[in-house]
């Protein structure tokens, strides 16, 4: 008797977790979800033709949908059914003998799958979340080959007056990509990459340096931490801010923090490599108010696997305006102060006050330091250091909060 499969639901698959290793939910029809373990979710689709088995993508998750993959896996299961043929093989009408080409949609989906176990999840994301926003509106339905060098500048025109200029280029960068990866593996399918004839600093100007306002002052800066510890919102928030302040990580791998992730008694928070821009695991040490902190948020986070959920579900992270929108409620303005900014704080006031070398405080930093064989392989490289001046951060703030209470 053959084995009933329950179709997934739309919760099922936004509750699915990463783990270990990749693991896989069945929908049916030879259909079902993998879940790589860097978090990556795809839907793949198995079927039998001439006695051979075979299996191919229908999408990436959120970018297609529970239902939109469930017509794909329709319509393919029709064709074999009342044509006899591979449903995913390229069509040749008899009438005018041109290959029908994927559109650059389906192009960018067979892109993000091949990039996702080389990128973090968060570079992942991004490109999905710009491909759908900036991109798929215009071209994402047109033939590849029948995409201009007009479309792309279009597209960066109509971000460039919204004001988006960096987006815009990392938008391009993607784009371009796409074409790159495509001719590389598939020269007989796409006739050119319509990006090469493009100067992006003519189209939507010189790249400008982005500086993160930052508060160094120690006056200041106690007031700042004043502000945080006195403030009346969620208390979420407050616990991520002040965190933020202490660990000066990027304000995403704070939001994201699971509690599977810290290890109160060794008194360490090791952050996956798929969380990081840099894609490589970050070993956190955790200061003795940080540990008394993570003690108190355990009561407000109740059972969720996250440190710092939202008010709004425990099972979904606090949203990207969570701490930002605190810092504007606090009075400072987006020109003082941004969520970013800690990382510049340390980094400005450890450099001035050179008690540690420059390389530990990079490294702590998550930046490029040292040989590309210690990166890749020595993921404690410093750490008895750093385990120090992490102690010795959260001490001064500590100490520059008291002196304006």
């Amino acid at each position: 008797m053959a084995k009933i499969i329950k179709p997934l639901t739309e919760i099922q698959i936004k509750n699915a977790k990463t783990k270990e290793k990749t693991y896989t939910l069945g929908d049916g029809g030879g259909m079902y979800l993998e879940i790589n373990s860097n978090g990556g979710k795809w839907w793949r689709y198995r079927y039998e033709l001439n006695g051979k088995t075979k299996k191919v993508s229908l999408g990436v998750y959120p970018a297609t949908t529970l239902a939109d993959a469930r017509k794909k896996r329709d319509a393919a299961r029709s064709i074999l059914a009342n044509e006899d043929r591979d449903p995913f093989l390229k069509i040749v009408t008899p009438i005018n003998p041109q290959v029908v080409q994927k559109t650059f949609k389906e192009w960018a989906e067979w892109y993000i799958e091949e990039i996702s176990n080389e990128l973090s999840d968060s570079h992942v994301t991004r490109t999905l979340k710009t491909f759908r926003k900036d991109v798929y509106p215009f071209i994402g339905n047109m033939p590849i080959n029948d995409i201009k060098t007009k479309d792309i500048i279009n597209i960066m025109h109509i971000m460039k007056n919204r004001n988006a200029t960096e987006s815009a280029r990392k938008t391009f960068s993607a784009i371009s990509r796409v074409f790159a990866k495509a001719i590389s593996n598939f020269p007989d399918d796409i006739e050119r990459n319509p990006t090469v004839d493009i100067s992006l600093r003519d189209v939507i100007g010189k790249k400008q340096t982005k500086n993160y306002p930052i508060i160094t002052d120690p006056k200041e800066l106690g007031i700042l931490l004043k502000n945080i510890q006195d403030y009346t919102g969620d208390v979420s928030t407050r616990l991520a801010l002040t965190m933020l302040a202490h660990v000066f990580t990027r304000p995403s791998n704070v939001r994201l923090a699971e509690w599977s992730e810290v290890d109160l008694v060794a008194k360490q928070w090791v952050i996956p490599a798929q969380k990081m821009k840099t894609n490589k695991e970050l070993i956190v040490p955790l200061s003795k108010q940080i540990i008394e902190l993570l003690e108190v948020a355990k009561q407000y986070s109740y059972d969720s696997e996250l440190i710092f959920p939202s008010n709004r579900s425990r099972r979904s992270p606090m949203s990207d305006n969570a701490m930002v929108g605190a810092l504007r409620r606090m009075g400072y303005s987006r020109d003082e102060i941004v969520a970013h900014s800690f990382r510049g704080i340390f980094s400005t006031i450890a450099h001035e006050k050179a008690i540690y070398v420059h390389d530990i405080i990079e490294t702590q930093l998550a930046h490029t330091v040292g040989s590309q064989v210690s990166q890749a392989y020595n993921r404690a490289v410093y750490l008895k250091e750093r385990t120090e001046m992490m102690q010795w951060w959260s001490d001064y703030l500590v100490e520059v909060q008291k002196r304006v209470q």
